[in-house]
């Protein structure tokens, strides 16, 4: 699965004591879409026919118009896939899938993305959009604003992706409104199960029948675990564990930051990577994610910072890369501002399903985001916070594809098939 990089565990005191000066309120003013035309869809095309067609009536990837998080209008694209049999008589059941990290680039789209043999693999998620069809589900799965569209995509923006999202969701339902139903839930996976909340906080928007939302180790509090991962890294430098630490730890927390720094250029035209980025070589390679996907700018960290620490006079100093007081840089306090979510009222079921073993995504900090959630919506007596012994920030969402999984029994429950 493509995901946020490896960041280091952290414990739920160290998470919550930090958050502190983190935390702030959302942006009051985007509790509304901008209105937009009527005709949604721009353009459509077959996906992955090939793939799809003995499970699908649909496959298609459609060009859609949606509000930008720039104001105005911009286009973005997804994929539909409405499943073979017998249409119920209100038509079929939405799931939404929200796509975990792949980049900011444009052949960072999961709708562009092909493995080896160049088949399609919808960034790797296409056999549980599989299982979902094979349950009766039609699937929506948007790339998000600037992936595959024009502009860089604002990475981790809660409103850009609820936006994306929403959008996505009315576009399908204007083009194939004969063969799909009003009423919809979103599921989605770190980056996507962020962006999964944050559409069940504006679901009011869509003007449909919002019926739940499933996330798996949803991205939150990303300035706290950047605070604890290089907290963690500065412990370490000092002892014989602290090359090998900065060596695992350093390339995902740094590729993670050049994504969230490339997403700050289309929302903030005028920040430069040199305003977060302490040396030009970490700068010059964090540049490289509007143009590369998140694998290649990792390994080009990972490829530098090895070469950093193999010099034995940086054995105990941090690599010059993001600044660590990165949270005092006006642009990037912004950034963390829009990234926020737990601040808005969900009035339907949540389901969040977290590895206890996860280092992407620590549990501390979905424990955080708990406490948040819990504390904004003490009137919704449907959430639900599940801590997964043995799982990772991969291995919790392959219940996603498991027909017996807690996603297959949530949507029995909320959202049934037939």
């Amino acid at each position: 699965m493509n995901h946020l990089g490896t960041l280091p565990k952290l414990f739920s005191v160290t998470l919550l004591a930090s958050s502190l000066m983190l935390t702030g309120c959302n942006d009051s003013n985007d509790d509304s879409s901008d209105n937009i035309s009527t005709n949604l869809v721009t353009k459509t095309e077959s996906y992955a026919p090939e793939q799809t067609t003995a499970t699908t009536t649909v496959s298609d990837k459609i060009t859609y118009k949606m509000p930008s998080i720039n104001a105005g209008q911009t286009t973005a694209t997804a994929v539909v896939m409405i499943p073979k049999g017998t249409m119920p008589a209100n038509g079929w059941p939405v799931v939404v899938w929200a796509h975990g990290t792949t980049g900011v680039a444009d052949q960072c789209a999961p709708s562009n993305l092909k493995d080896t043999d160049g088949k399609f693999t919808l960034g790797g998620t296409l056999p549980i959009v599989q299982q979902l069809l094979s349950e009766g589900y039609a699937v929506v799965a948007p790339d998000y604003e600037g992936l595959g569209s024009p502009g860089i995509h604002p990475f981790l923006n809660a409103k850009s992706e609820s936006q994306s999202i929403i959008s996505a969701l009315q576009a399908a339902e204007q083009q194939y409104s004969k063969q799909l139903s009003k009423d919809w839930v979103v599921v989605g996976h770190s980056q996507g199960g962020h962006a999964a909340i944050a559409a069940a906080e504006r679901a009011g928007d869509a003007g449909f029948n919002f019926k739940g939302v499933v996330a798996y180790a949803p991205a939150s509090n990303l300035g706290t675990i950047l605070l604890g991962g290089y907290s963690q890294i500065k412990g370490a430098l000092n002892t014989p564990a602290g090359v090998p630490t900065a060596k695992a730890v350093l390339p995902g927390l740094q590729a993670f930051s050049a994504l969230a720094t490339a997403g700050v250029k289309q929302t903030q035209p005028q920040f430069t990577y040199n305003m977060a980025f302490t040396s030009d070589r970490a700068a010059n390679i964090a540049a490289k994610a509007e143009t590369e996907c998140y694998p290649q700018v990792s390994a080009d960290f990972s490829t530098d910072i090895n070469a950093y620490y193999d010099d034995a006079q940086n054995a105990t100093t941090l690599y010059p890369g993001l600044d660590e007081n990165f949270n005092k840089i006006p642009s990037i306090a912004i950034f963390l501002l829009d990234s926020k979510i737990g601040q808005k009222s969900i009035n339907m079921p949540l389901l969040v399903l977290q590895g206890d073993d996860d280092r992407t995504v620590p549990k501390g900090a979905t424990q955080l985001l708990e406490q948040q959630i819990r504390t904004t919506n003490q009137s919704n007596s449907n959430i639900t916070f599940k801590y997964e012994a043995g799982q990772d920030h991969g291995s919790i969402v392959t219940d996603a594809a498991n027909p017996n999984g807690q996603l297959a029994a949530f949507l029995e429950t909320n959202l049934p098939s037939n």
